[in-house]
C-alpha cells in the first residue's frame, strides 16, 4: 500500500508539472527519450484479481519490444497498481530489460498506465501507456527520469 501511495504521489506531481511548459514557469519538465511508438497488444487475460496485457513492436532506440503488464484492481473496479518487465531486441548482441511499477485507470474502453521504469542499464524512464481495447494497440511514451 506505501508503494502504491509513493506512486500515486508521483504521478499526482508529474500529471500536474509535466503538461506545464512555458518559459519561466517552475516545476518538473520531462523530456521524450524517444518518439512515441505504438505497440500491438498480443493478448488480454482477464481475472477476477488482476489483468494481464502482452504486447509487442517496434519501439525506438530498445529494438523490436515484448512487454507484459500485470495489472491488479483497486476497490473501485476502474484503477489499481500495475507491475511488469519489457525486453527490447536492438541487435543480435543487445538485449535492454526494463521492469516497472505504476498504477493505471480506465474510462471507457481506454486504459492508461504510469510506470516508473527501471532499465538494465541503469537509466530510468517514466512510461505512459494508452490501451485503446477497441484497437489493441498500446500508445507508449517514454520520458527521461535518468
Amino acid at each position: 500500500m506505501k508503494l502504491i501511495t509513493i506512486l500515486l504521489s508521483l504521478l499526482i506531481s508529474t500529471s500536474a508539472l509535466a503538461g506545464h511548459h512555458e518559459e519561466g514557469e517552475g516545476g518538473l519538465h520531462l523530456k521524450p527519450r524517444q518518439a512515441t511508438s505504438v505497440l500491438n497488444v498480443t493478448s488480454v487475460d482477464m481475472g477476477s484479481d488482476k489483468t494481464t496485457i502482452t504486447a509487442s513492436g517496434k519501439m525506438g532506440e530498445y529494438g523490436k519490444v515484448y512487454v507484459t503488464y500485470n495489472m491488479s484492481y483497486a476497490a473501485d473496479g476502474v484503477s489499481g497498481a500495475v507491475e511488469g518487465v519489457g525486453r527490447g531486441v536492438v541487435d543480435a548482441e543487445t538485449v535492454m530489460t526494463g521492469r516497472f511499477t505504476g498504477v493505471w485507470r480506465r474510462e471507457g474502453s481506454t486504459v492508461t498506465m504510469h510506470n516508473t521504469v527501471n532499465m538494465n542499464d541503469g537509466s530510468q524512464n517514466f512510461d505512459v501507456i494508452t490501451f485503446d481495447a477497441r484497437g489493441d494497440t498500446l500508445t507508449h511514451k517514454v520520458f527521461i527520469l535518468k
